[in-house]
């Protein structure tokens, strides 16, 4: 019997499970697809091994541990915050969010029989201002029961890829000896939001009228809002489009930000926010770097997009 099922049963009178859609990171469980109660559904069933099995992370207590968090930080969301988000910043809907010790049975509708389907690139403005709605809905609020640091490469959660940092070759010394710096730039900052932690195109579904629902809420939490859209980018933009459309595309953001706030906070200043986290775009990159550095040096989204990012960074004095 599938370990979900004693999780399912007091909650649910009619279960039928259907396929198997994909299997989680490293061993951690399933995507499954079901009936429950005559409603399509979709369980994210997770169990967490004793042993993580992973080409580029080595296994560690500080790594599972890790892993563990994330699921719990994305059952307290589901919980928590996600049935009070506004119609611009959904997530999909979760049916049931169960637990019993490190096992989770996360139930959603499936969004498929419901008009949606994977995001494109023919959706990055409408994910933008999704972005955009999120972060000012949750300007200045807390993170309880989240990642009070969000995103999965920020330097306190990344101790082994900083190590591995190689200091003979210039610009990762330079990298390392300003991660710290860079970090502590970030989370001085005076407007924090929740941030989606891992806002990259395959984790947001649209609809034909380009409505969007986004999921996979393992690494949400407190940060800065250019930190979800860096990211965003370089899950869609390949480096000559970074060239060509990021200023613009985060012009876009700023401006759909903007109006957000004028609905969700109209007495926070939105062009003092703005003007901070503009500031703090190249160093998002920079930090995005290091992290890549020492996980996957030859990776495809280290580009020249990215080193410009990372040179204006470290030649900035006010790090």
């Amino acid at each position: 019997m599938a370990f979900y099922l004693p999780l399912l049963q007091p909650h649910f009178k009619h279960i039928e499970i259907g396929d198997t859609l994909t299997s989680l990171w490293s061993g951690c469980g399933s995507i499954v697809e079901c009936t429950l109660d005559a409603e399509p559904c979709v369980i994210k069933a997770i169990k967490i091994p004793s042993h993580i099995n992973h080409p580029k992370i080595k296994q560690s207590e500080f790594a599972l541990k890790r892993k563990q968090q994330s699921y719990c930080v994305e059952y307290n969301f589901y919980k928590r915050y996600s049935p009070f988000l506004p119609n611009k910043a959904k997530s999909i809907e979760c049916v049931s969010a169960i637990n019993s010790g490190d096992d989770y049975a996360l139930v959603f509708k499936n969004f498929t029989k419901h008009g949606f389907a994977q995001a494109t690139s023919l959706h990055i403005k409408a994910i933008l201002t999704w972005l955009a709605h999120f972060h000012a809905f949750n300007l200045n609020k807390p993170a309880t029961g989240l990642w009070q640091q969000g995103n999965y490469w920020h330097l306190s959660t990344r101790p082994d890829e900083y190590k591995k940092l190689d200091e003979t070759l210039d610009e990762k010394s330079d990298i390392k000896n300003a991660a710290f710096k860079i970090d502590k730039t970030l989370q001085a900052s005076h407007f924090k939001t929740l941030i989606h932690g891992d806002a990259k195109l395959a984790n947001f579904a649209a609809s034909e009228q380009s409505e969007i629902l986004a999921y996979d809420f393992q690494y949400v939490g407190a940060g800065v809002g250019v930190t979800d859209v860096m990211y965003f980018m370089t899950s869609c933009f390949n480096e000559e489009q970074l060239h060509k459309y990021a200023d613009t595309h985060l012009a876009y953001y700023f401006s759909q930000f903007k109006n957000a706030l004028k609905v969700y906070q109209p007495t926070i200043i939105a062009d003092d926010v703005i003007a901070q986290w503009q500031e703090l775009w190249s160093i998002t990159w920079a930090d995005f770097y290091r992290f890549l550095a020492g996980w996957s040096p030859t990776h495809f989204k280290i580009n020249s997009y990215m080193m410009a990012q990372v040179n204006t960074t470290l030649a900035n004095n006010n790090l």
